[in-house]
């Protein structure tokens, strides 16, 4: 009996918990941080936002804290901004996000949409008591790119006549081969080739169609990406810098990070059939919940974990199933540890949970599954009229259950042992 009535003590406190999350803020958020976020088109919004997610979790009541790092040649800061929630020594849950974009792209889904779900959520907990646990929310910069890999580039293509100061192709034929060209590199180097590898047969491909500046263009490329030589290379040294720099912080300081949920472009869907591209071997592996795969309708959340998060990714998965929030899901619990997934499934470390996931963190990643679904991916047309604040809801209210079933999830053993103890 006495089971019975604290069992429904706890589902009345959840529904109270989940009834919190305010669609006018989701919306307010958007469209405060939506704009290019990018050290080198747009310095200024990229700063202000940092400052926006400071002011906002330090209103929430947190303790908050910015990683600061820069870069030799480049007059910028960067910053991962962090709010924290209890006590910083116990062991941690981390809710994450990045707030940069591409350098043409307003980013209001990729990845405003995360930024947004995420200062919610930390808003509605502030008020929680928190035991045993301290629960960190982190907006991570450069996840898009690294800034002196992209600013070499990107001088070359202006000494070279190739852009504009805007970072604009001033030709048509090397826009649409400079897209092409990435296209077939992307596709090499997410079947298992590393960035040099994939980088020189694209080369090899192409080369015949390259005019001189568009030759001398590449062979730089090639040039910069000799150095990646195996399928995990890239991670902190193209793109994922900001989530780099935290986790290698985390290991020095020798933290207890108990796990990682990253939200990563979460807020589009659409109810189309053939909306969704999905890969054969989701056939294979991938239970699903309410997610109409055969049809190829993207109304549902992604959670993509590897081998060793598995757990937490089913833990989330069972927070979408509550009756109170019904979050059509497919959990993609890929079989592979972190070394197979860079060579067999690249796709699936694209974000911000691959640093963590690379030093042996349980660490999922929460998206909408980006460019397989949304057509507007790192464009210019990523704005925040093709959001779906619901849907941005119903992610926001699965991950506030969660944190009400933290102590059920990880045992007392594993909340005591300091995680990263052999680093």
């Amino acid at each position: 009996m006495q089971e019975s009535i604290f069992f429904g003590v706890r589902i009345l406190l959840q529904e109270e918990i989940i009834n919190r999350v305010d669609l006018e803020r989701l919306y307010q958020h958007s469209l405060a941080i939506e704009g290019i976020r990018h050290f080198q088109v747009n310095p200024e919004k990229l700063a202000e936002t940092a400052d926006y997610i400071r002011k906002e979790l330090k209103a929430y009541g947190l303790q908050v804290q910015e990683q600061v790092f820069t870069f030799d040649g480049i007059p910028h800061e960067f910053k991962n901004v962090e709010g924290i929630l209890g006590d910083e020594k116990k062991p941690a849950l981390l809710i994450t996000s990045h707030y940069d974009t591409v350098q043409n792209s307003p980013g209001a889904n990729d990845n405003g949409s995360g930024v947004v779900a995420m200062l919610e959520v930390a808003r509605i907990l502030a008020r929680q008591k928190m035991d045993n646990f301290c629960l960190r929310f982190v907006s991570f910069t450069q996840e898009e790119t690294h800034p002196i890999f992209y600013s070499r580039l990107f001088k070359k293509r202006l000494e070279l006549g190739l852009v504009d100061k805007k970072d604009r192709y001033l030709r048509f034929h090397t826009q649409q081969l400079v897209k092409n060209f990435l296209k077939q590199f992307w596709r090499l180097t997410s079947t298992g080739k590393s960035y040099t590898e994939g980088a020189k047969l694209t080369f090899e491909k192409f080369k015949d169609d390259l005019d001189e500046r568009e030759q001398a263009y590449f062979s730089y490329l090639l040039e910069l990406l000799q150095e990646l030589k195996n399928p995990t290379d890239w991670i902190g040294r193209t793109a994922l810098v900001g989530s780099t720099k935290y986790v290698e912080k985390a290991m020095k300081e020798k933290r207890n990070i108990l796990g990682v949920i990253n939200l990563e472009t979460i807020g589009y869907t659409s109810s189309r059939k053939h909306s969704q591209l999905i890969p054969s071997i989701i056939f294979k592996f991938f239970p699903k919940y309410r997610a109409n795969l055969r049809q190829e309708i993207g109304n549902f959340i992604g959670i993509i974990s590897d081998k060793q998060s598995h757990a937490l990714a089913k833990f989330f998965c069972q927070q979408c199933k509550k009756a109170n929030i019904k979050l059509p899901y497919v959990n993609y619990c890929l079989p592979y540890n972190f070394e197979t997934l860079a060579v067999k499934v690249r796709d699936s470390l694209r974000s911000d949970h691959a640093p963590f996931l690379k030093y042996g963190i349980p660490a999922i990643m929460v998206t909408d599954t980006a460019n397989f679904r949304y057509p507007f991916y790192h464009t210019e047309a990523d704005t925040i009229d093709k959001l779906d604040f619901h849907f941005i809801r119903k992610v926001c209210q699965a991950t506030l259950v969660l944190r009400c079933c933290l102590r059920s999830f990880f045992p007392k053993k594993q909340r005591e042992k300091p995680l990263l103890e052999n680093f």
